[in-house]
């Protein structure tokens, strides 16, 4: 499942909505039970990973706050501050999904650890 990035069937206005909904969902919601937590980490691994090609994607047409160029080898490269921002964004989920991503051997070590009868 991942690295799924195919053409969606909703408008990414929807997506977004649906995004903020489920993640509303899940900040709400109480989880405490080991096997739940094991599933859900890596999905949210996934789900953070494809934030971060969804904010790049965005940040390539964006527009907003002052324009700013550079000439690379005879190119002009342009950009603004909001697709600087965007950018940045992308990052910082990117950072988050690596993050994620060292906890999955806990997960994986967790399954044998239980002791509870």
């Amino acid at each position: 499942m991942a690295g799924v990035t195919g053409a969606s069937i909703m408008p990414a206005t929807v997506a977004a909505a649906h995004l903020e909904s489920c993640a509303a969902a899940l900040a709400g919601a109480r989880i405490t039970d080991q096997d739940d937590i094991a599933t859900i980490v890596p999905i949210l691994t996934r789900a953070q990973r494809q934030l971060a090609v969804a904010l790049k994607n965005i940040s390539l047409n964006a527009v907003g706050g002052q324009p700013r160029s550079v000439t690379l080898e005879g190119r002009v490269l342009e950009w603004t501050e909001l697709s600087e921002v965007l950018t940045e964004a992308a990052d910082a989920a990117d950072s988050t999904a690596d993050a994620l991503e060292e906890a999955l051997p806990f997960l994986e070590d967790a399954d044998g650890d239980d002791t509870r009868s």
